[in-house]
């Protein structure tokens, strides 16, 4: 896929009327839909609706924006907000209601997102053209994939909408978690029939998911439902797959030149656009975080935690922490952090030549989705609650590599710093895992399920860190580990949709 695809797509679509961002699928009927359903049938347009999911994950439209740290970092232990902003300080305190604003977007994105998979998949099986059709269905069956477990991960229960909605059902009440998880387990492994490997795309497709992808959203989705088997066998599949491996520099890993890089599974950039309004120049991504005096404002910034958390000599953490005591921004030494900032999320911080416009907020980013880090953390993680591992790969060896890269490509003996794991218990190695998780993965929107799902796998895990290590005692598990169905979409349902129990 040739870089500027997504966002090209995006405005195109955007300008002509097809979609409306802001439409709540829930309880409205889809607007342009004859007109959509023109243009699907013809099959030759399938790319134009497939380039428009694929830009879902970029920009404001879906993850970079606000409801992403909110939802899936905010409430954990690597980020905080900016002092006096009470939005931050309810998510970080538990105090949110169903009327928080960034619950009701998270929400509405997502069902924009899903209806724009149905749109294709509902299409795809009048299509003659049938390998078109399977290779087009495959691509939006991973992303409802990707979507759904999104949406059952933030709130376990939701309506669940696997076509587009006839005028009868706009109002749906929840479907369970289960019901949730086999539509995204069979959409997977429908994915992973019909995509193409990363090398059948070529290299002007590197924006694609792939085969591999769908694998390794697989062994994440079984994962977290602790069905370790599932989860070690297509972690497996990646790395017997041969088409991903460990990049070998981690500062790199984040640059916006590396886009599609060999360990990026699921490529999600933002890439500024010089021709859109100004409005539609700056991503919040960047602009949310950075370290304030114009770059960025600094709304979110790295907690204390996080930065004593690195192990003695982790290159990760000059890699992954902007200390502003000490680093400076080439080309922008001059510029004067806000005074409450200790720490900022370096991995969006880079020279100012990468600026548009000398804007920060303009930068290209290049946020982590899915890569294959991840995927060895995940087999480890199965094998080790397994005892045994597959085709000689042993936990410890899993492991090794990833520290191995973040040792700069060395041997403990080589580099003396990150001792290799080994010889530990189940449980000792477990927590090494863990970690490794936190720091490998820091700030990349996986630490709030990963405390969530360490609740069920260790009981009173999750529990005991809040209230004995950070002192947050207003956390309540069987509450706060689901966000609640937004207030509005309650009142809007005709009475059909109806709050989570621990949310009355």
């Amino acid at each position: 896929m040739k870089k500027n695809i997504i966002l090209a797509s995006l405005l195109l679509l955007s300008s002509s009327g097809i979609f409306n961002s802001c439409q709540d699928f829930l309880d409205k009927e889809p607007l342009g839909k004859a007109s959509i359903e023109v243009i699907l049938a013809d099959e030759s347009n399938i790319d134009l609706f497939l380039n428009r999911v694929y830009a879902t994950l970029s920009w404001r439209e879906w993850y970079i924006g606000r409801q992403m740290f909110n939802l899936w970092e905010f409430g954990a232990d690597d980020l905080e907000g900016k002092p006096g902003n009470g939005q931050y300080a309810n998510y970080k305190n538990f105090t949110y209601d169903p009327s928080e604003g960034a619950i009701n977007e998270y929400w509405n994105r997502t069902y924009e997102n899903l209806n724009h998979c149905n749109q294709i998949i509902d299409r795809t099986p009048s299509f003659k053209n049938r390998e078109v059709a399977e290779l087009a269905e495959a691509q939006a069956k991973y992303f409802r994939a990707y979507y759904n477990f999104g949406l059952v991960t933030i709130f376990g229960e939701a309506p669940l909408r696997d076509h587009v909605p006839a005028t009868e059902e706009f109002d749906l009440p929840k479907s369970p978690a289960n019901a949730f998880y086999a539509l995204i387990i069979s959409d997977l492994e429908y994915a992973v029939q019909h995509l193409k490997t990363r090398s059948a795309w070529g290299g002007t497709n590197l924006g694609r998911v792939t085969k591999g992808t769908a694998q390794g959203l697989l062994a994440k989705v079984y994962l977290s439902r602790q069905d370790n088997k599932n989860a070690q066998k297509w972690a497996n599949e990646v790395i017997k797959g041969g088409e991903y491996r460990l990049d070998n520099n981690y500062r790199n890993l984040f640059s916006p030149d590396n886009l599609y890089s060999s360990e990026n599974m699921m490529p999600g950039h933002y890439l500024h656009n010089a021709t859109v309004p100004d409005g539609r120049k700056w991503n919040p991504y960047a602009q949310f975080q950075g370290i304030g005096g114009g770059v960025g404002n600094a709304e979110l910034v790295v907690s204390p935690s996080l930065v004593n958390a690195y192990e003695t000599g982790d290159p990760r953490k000059m890699a992954s922490i902007f200390d502003t005591a000490k680093d400076k921004i080439q080309g922008a030494e001059d510029i004067v952090p806000a005074d409450y900032v200790k720490y900022a999320n370096k991995k969006v911080i880079w020279p100012k030549s990468y600026w548009n416009a000398g804007q920060f907020s303009w930068t290209s980013v290049n946020p982590m989705f899915l890569r294959y880090a991840e995927i060895l953390l995940i087999y480890a993680e199965a094998s080790n609650e397994l005892g045994t591992a597959l085709d000689g790969l042993t936990v410890e060896e899993a492991l090794e590599q990833v520290r191995f890269r973040a040792r700069g490509n060395k041997t403990f003996e080589e580099a003396g710093f990150l001792p290799k794991i080994a010889g530990l218990n189940k449980s000792a190695t477990r927590e090494a895992i863990w970690h490794e998780r936190r720091i490998e993965l820091a700030m990349e929107f996986q630490r709030w399920q990963d405390l969530m799902r360490y609740e069920k796998v260790v009981q009173g895990y999750t529990t005991n860190l809040f209230k004995n290590v950070y002192h947050r005692n207003s956390f309540d598990y069987g509450k706060h580990s689901k966000f609640p169905i937004p207030q509005s979409k309650i009142s809007s349902s005709q009475n059909i949709l109806k709050q989570h129990d621990a949310w009355n």
